[in-house]
């Protein structure tokens, strides 16, 4: 059951995300993520939605996160992937400090 309803909450932070309402996104993310803590793609989509409302360091937590769920379902080609974007935070986070 939480599974399907983390899933709902999911595709109601896409289509929040779609209207430019981030911070409703990353209120439905964390639904998702309260619902199923290994999902992973929520990781990725409230990471995308927190930058945008300049929570950059929330925004590398999730994509920390979600790069430790992959290594530990041995998909570590695709958590290397998102170094690229956790890295360009960083180096935002870097100017604005």
């Amino acid at each position: 059951m939480n599974a399907m309803e983390a899933q709902e909450y999911y595709e109601q932070g896409f289509d929040l995300g779609r209207k430019r309402l981030y911070q409703e996104a990353s209120e439905a993310f964390t639904q998702a993520i309260n619902l199923n803590p290994d999902f992973v793609e929520a990781y990725m989509a409230r990471a995308n939605t927190r930058s945008a409302i300049g929570d950059l360091r929330g925004g590398i937590e999730d994509f920390e996160k979600a790069m430790d769920i992959y290594r530990a379902r041995g998909q570590s080609q695709i958590a290397d992937m998102l170094l690229v974007s956790w890295g360009s935070l960083h180096n935002e986070l870097r100017w604005k400090d």
